[in-house]
């Protein structure tokens, strides 16, 4: 009877899953699987490591980056609709926080494929309280993608991600954005970068149309024009020749009338004037920076070369080494978010960025197996700590033991990931060059580096050889507050969960405040903290909050005063006194104590237990200021006259010391309190 009873309510629970499942699809349709299927089940998985793309997007807040992160998975077939900022549906930006702010707050990393080529990508934040997302997002990367608002140009964040890509020599290919905004310009964002980021930009893009009437872009190099239709998703786009190809490449003496030219093209004759001008100028650059290029050119064409005339195989190579030797950056333009221009920017990805190979890390010869450089760790609920690494030389293998060579610590490799996201993919194993994330390493943290084997460290270590990218540091904090559970009950669990928070992010720093008590939370901002803060909450389920710091101060003493005190005692009959003179003026750091005259021989003590009392007594009477009873400091004591009585004890003199030195204290004419904690405090 009970089984005739589970059963049809175990049916109606299948059934009510499999409908939600079904609405979960058809509202969110973030078909994410596919692309990890493609590329679990071996496609791209026996690429060369030329074939291999380390690619980060880095920008200003609000350029653009997500956006075009999610046009490029679109493009590239991963996804089946692409994802708005606005909607809260996008692939990268999957955290609660990220989607109600509209913002990138935690760097996310996807591998796709693009014409036979296997991009890893990382979207990293563009808000100055996550710069240090950005920071080791760089520190691996072959590449960058450097975005740019077409009408703000060159903005306060754009500057700082430059410096950190300047810090450790990253290409960068710079895409201005949002060209179909009214006050956008393409000449004005690039002439903001040479000014404020003392770049090289190379215009090989030029916009077809301003503002709301932008449909595409000509390319400069192969001279082709790309014209979107407007409203459409931009999968399709028309590719029409502005100058016609000969039999030796681009015929541009053909094009001595421009009228008759521009009737069989769709783009007006000022476009291609200004086409051939701009190609001419971006030629005369390159030939310019690049010595080699213009003995190859001239050794093609003889002495009828001109810059107009060079051709595109010569002129993307130029680019190239250009782009790779960091002296220069090519410049493309587009509209993300009218889906315009992606596809050419994906294809100056691969065209223009280096490879793993095009990089060479000098690896010690014993770590040729494995040697892996973790540049970020971050917890998952069910798999636990989730470790991402670039494979520096051989592969790391699911099921396999490694050796963390920063910590001298062996631990296993229980499985291998591929990440999209939030989305993960089981793999047997990554390669050199690519991004990879490892399950089951307990003690990794950002920075470490990881190696095959104990032995295989100790011959790198006694060959001499350096291991490249060892550790990572954060910059300072520059906003503080405290951390209260609201229970005693919550107390362990706030700990444990802000230890994972630690290791999570090298940038929060915790630490108790030993005058005060408090658990005290130092990061990069008030919006980094407030993040914290909902991670406790919502992901680590810890009830608490944040609230002001309390100031620890000190009172000093600003005049000299001098002052006396006696005390008398009977104990068992027996009488004792005791007479002291104190002198109390501003000195540095804690109380120093000085005895004028030995009184040892009164009291039948040795020396040294005088001096121990008397020093007792001041320090027991400097523990609370007679101001708002915080601690005393910067302060000197002499104790110029000590008069004792027989059989006085050591206890009666200390403590006639602590009252003549509160009287000193009472009695000076101005006291200071001073902070010495200066810190910048919030209430959240």
């Amino acid at each position: 009877g009970i089984a005739m009873r589970v059963w049809p309510a175990a049916c109606a629970v299948r059934v009510a899953h499999q409908s939600l499942l079904l609405q979960i699809r058809k509202c969110f349709d973030r078909p994410v699987f596919t692309g990890l299927r493609q590329l679990s089940s071996g496609e791209g998985g026996d690429l060369s490591p030329s074939l291999v793309r380390n690619v980060g997007i880095v920008a200003h807040i609000d350029a653009g980056k997500t956006t075009t992160t999610e046009r490029m998975l679109y493009y590239a077939g991963f996804t089946r609709r692409m994802g708005a900022v606005d909607d809260g549906d996008t692939v990268m930006d999957y955290l609660q926080q990220e989607r109600e702010r509209g913002i990138t707050i935690n760097s996310a990393t996807v591998t796709f494929l693009w014409k036979g080529h296997r991009i890893n990508l990382i979207d990293t934040p563009g808000h100055v309280d996550f710069t240090f997302e950005v920071e080791r997002s760089l520190r691996v990367l072959d590449g960058a993608v450097a975005l740019f608002d077409g009408s703000a140009g060159v903005e306060a964040q754009s500057v700082s991600v430059w410096r950190q890509a300047d810090r450790y020599h990253i290409p960068r290919i710079a895409f201005i954005n949002k060209l179909d905004k009214p006050a956008a310009s393409l000449s004005s964002a690039v002439e903001s970068m040479r000014l404020r980021l003392s770049a090289t930009p190379l215009v090989v893009q030029l916009p077809l149309g301003e503002g709301r009437a932008f449909r595409g872009v000509v390319d400069l190099v192969a001279m082709e024009a790309m014209l979107w239709q407007p409203g459409s998703d931009g999968d399709a786009f028309s590719l029409v020749e502005v100058v016609p190809t000969g039999p030796t490449g681009k015929d541009f003496q053909g094009l001595a009338s421009l009228p008759e030219q521009c009737d069989s093209l769709p783009i007006s004759r000022r476009e291609l004037e200004a086409a051939l001008e701009a190609r001419a100028q971006l030629a005369e650059q390159v030939l310019t920076l690049d010595s080699d290029l213009l003995d190859q050119a001239l050794a093609e064409t003889g002495d009828a070369f001109s810059p107009l005339t060079l051709s595109d195989r010569l002129l993307r190579e130029g680019l190239r080494r250009l782009t790779l030797q960091c002296d220069a950056v090519p410049v493309l333009c587009g509209s993300a978010a009218r889906n315009t221009a992606i596809q050419p920017l994906m294809d100056a990805i691969t065209a223009y960025l280096p490879a793993p190979t095009s990089k060479p890390v000098a690896i010690p010869t014993a770590l040729k197996q494995l040697c892996a450089y973790a540049f970020k760790v971050t917890h998952d609920a069910m798999r636990g700590p989730l470790v991402f690494l670039r494979i520096l030389s051989g592969s790391i293998r699911a099921q396999s033991p490694v050796y963390n060579l920063t910590r001298s610590q062996r631990e296993r490799v229980s499985r291998v990931l591929l990440m999209l996201a939030d989305q993960q993919q089981e793999v047997p194993a990554i390669t050199e060059g690519n991004i990879a994330v490892a399950v089951g390493l307990k003690h990794t943290v950002t920075g470490d580096t990881l190696v095959q084997s104990e032995q295989a460290a100790k011959m790198a270590k006694a060959s001499g050889q350096t291991v490249p990218f060892a550790g990572l540091d954060a910059a300072p904090p520059v906003f503080f507050c405290s951390v209260e559970p609201a229970s005693a009950a919550q107390q362990s669990a706030l700990e444990r969960a802000l230890s994972c928070l630690a290791r999570e992010d090298p940038s929060l720093r915790v630490s108790a405040d030993s005058d005060t008590g408090q658990t005290v939370l130092s990061g990069m901002g008030e919006l980094h903290l407030e993040v914290v803060l909902h991670r406790l909450r919502h992901d680590f389920r810890v009830d608490c909050s944040l609230g002001t710091l309390q100031v620890a101060y000190r009172e000093a003493p600003t005049t000299s005063t001098t002052q006396s005190s006696s005390l008398e005692h009977t104990l068992a009959g027996t009488r004792q006194s005791v007479s002291v003179t104190l002198e109390l003026r501003p000195g540095s750091g804690t109380p120093s104590i000085s005895l004028a005259s030995p009184v040892a021989m009164a009291i039948g003590c040795r020396q040294q237990e005088v001096e121990e009392a008397v020093r007792n007594g001041v320090e027991s009477a400097c523990l609370h200021g007679p101001l708002l009873s915080f601690p005393v400091q910067d302060v000197e004591v002499e104790c110029s006259d000590i008069s004792v009585g027989p059989s006085t004890s050591v206890a009666l003199l200390s403590a006639c010391v602590a009252d003549c030195t509160s009287k000193v204290r009472r009695g000076s004419q101005r006291l200071a309190t001073r902070q010495t904690h200066l810190r910048y405090s919030c209430r959240l």
